[in-house]
């Protein structure tokens, strides 16, 4: 497949002014390192809400005929959906897609999310509807949980340390005697 014939940034000054974008890049929070190449450009941001475009390209074709593998389709939206609820240390816990339509090569996906719990929620759900030309192909539903420090940080819940005499001792399997296991079970039953 041929490379990218369009400029990125050209085509998302349509989406985005650059003082927008320079605005929405100090205000958003959420997955800084995010490559926007990959994942789109958030183009609009306010509070339990985001905007982004995903402009696909050459990296995301799965065969010869230009389809634009599903994957980063999701990741668009999981990234605007973190971008709708905002928040430094957040994790995707769960979602629902619906595809509607594939994406070809040079298609432009806007997303649109709207995050449907308050701030004080650890838990958040956020609605995704993806377009191509006004036209829904993609929507999700996606379960966010938001931390207070990142996701590798945390420590987990001490478990219940069994002590070893309160653990049944187990006979091997290569120690059983099919025979004598038959018979006890028959007698048991009392047959």
């Amino acid at each position: 497949m041929k490379k990218d014939n369009f400029d990125e940034g050209t085509q998302l000054e349509e989406f985005v002014s650059q003082e927008d974008m320079a605005r929405i890049k100090t205000e958003l929070v959420s997955c800084p390192d995010a490559n926007n190449s990959l994942v789109g450009t958030i183009t609009a941001l306010s509070k339990n809400y985001a905007k982004s475009v995903l402009i696909t390209n050459s990296e995301m074709i799965i065969d010869e005929q230009g389809l634009i593998m599903d994957a980063f389709i999701f990741a668009a939206a999981n990234y605007v959906a973190q971008a709708a609820v905002n928040k430094e240390f957040s994790v995707l816990i769960s979602s629902k897609s619906y595809f509607y339509a594939p994406l070809k090569m040079g298609d432009i996906l806007e997303l649109e999310a709207h995050a449907l719990f308050d701030e004080s929620s650890k838990k958040r759900s956020v609605k995704v509807v993806g377009r191509v030309k006004e036209i829904k192909v993609f929507e999700t539903s996606i379960q966010i949980i938001c931390t207070d420090e990142h996701i590798f940080k945390l420590k987990r819940p001490p478990t219940q340390a069994v002590k070893q005499e309160e653990v049944p001792q187990q006979t091997p399997a290569s120690n059983i005697n099919p025979e004598a296991m038959a018979a006890s079970l028959l007698a048991s039953m009392g047959k």
